[in-house]
């Protein structure tokens, strides 16, 4: 099983309700099960061919600048956190 390191997170839900410590655990524990739910959070690793909001458009385009690889991390249909990490 490869090993990721977390590099950015870029969060779009209160840290109330889910912190950037949980995000990256959400993201280490989900990143090898494809669609599969914990707690109804997943991750899923970007495709090129999505339309994305504004706001998750621009980060996606500074992550794929600096070269990192991307994952979202969603709750149902909605993405909360945009991931760049990278395979160590």
């Amino acid at each position: 099983m490869e090993e990721y390191s977390v590099l950015d997170i870029f969060s779009y839900v209160p840290k109330q309700e889910i912190d950037l410590v949980q995000l990256e655990t959400i993201f280490v524990n989900e990143i090898n099960n494809v669609n599969a739910a914990a707690n109804g959070y997943y991750v899923e690793k970007y495709k090129q061919s999505r339309e994305l909001e504004k706001n998750i458009k621009i980060a996606v385009e500074d992550l794929q600048n600096e070269g990192k690889k991307i994952a979202f991390i969603k709750k149902g249909r909605k993405i909360i956190a945009v991931v760049g990490y990278k395979v160590t």
